[in-house]
């Protein structure tokens, strides 16, 4: 036990001594040199949004109606984003969105992005605003100033119910 013991003393010994003889004699001026840096990270975040609301309104068998709200975008730094639109609370897919009364009747209704519907959310022109599971997915950049992101919604009534009918949507952005 005792020759381990002075093996090792013996070993951390010249470790220190090695590491005192690499010690720069500088002759009165040393340089050395170091890393300045900056990580700089891209946050996106929703700072405002409108609903889309259809108002209130007698039922004529075949209608179609159309309403409108926003999503406001800012970003930190210029960046590229996406935003998907899930298929809300009542709907089975984006393509399948639907309100829901407190009676549990339906009117199906779809999203857009742009003010006619027919604005690609990427390069598929009219098609409904959707995620990754599916629809098109609106993609930008952001240059400095808060961007209004238009949501565009349809629909074509069949024959409800006469009540309040609603859904939750929510909009994911990714950078």
């Amino acid at each position: 036990m005792n020759v381990l013991k002075s093996t090792l003393c013996a070993a951390m010994l010249a470790g220190c001594i090695a590491g005192q003889a690499r010690a720069q004699d500088c002759g009165g001026t040393c340089t050395t040199q170091f890393e300045v840096y900056l990580d700089v990270v891209a946050s996106c975040s929703f700072t405002g949004s409108t609903d889309v609301a259809f108002g209130s309104v007698p039922v004529i068998v075949g209608q179609q109606l159309d309403a409108y709200g926003s999503l406001t975008v800012s970003c930190n730094v210029p960046v590229a984003y996406r935003i998907g639109l899930d298929a809300g609370l009542h709907g089975s897919g984006v393509n399948d969105r639907r309100m829901a009364s407190a009676g549990g009747e339906f009117i199906a209704y779809q999203l857009y992005s742009g003010a006619t519907g027919t604005t690609p959310c990427t390069a598929t022109a009219g098609a409904p605003w959707g995620d990754a599971s599916g629809g098109c997915v609106y993609g930008d950049s952001y240059a400095g100033t808060p961007q209004d992101i238009q949501i565009h919604g349809r629909l074509t009534i069949a024959n409800p119910r006469a009540g309040t009918y609603s859904d939750t949507v929510t909009a994911t952005i990714t950078y």
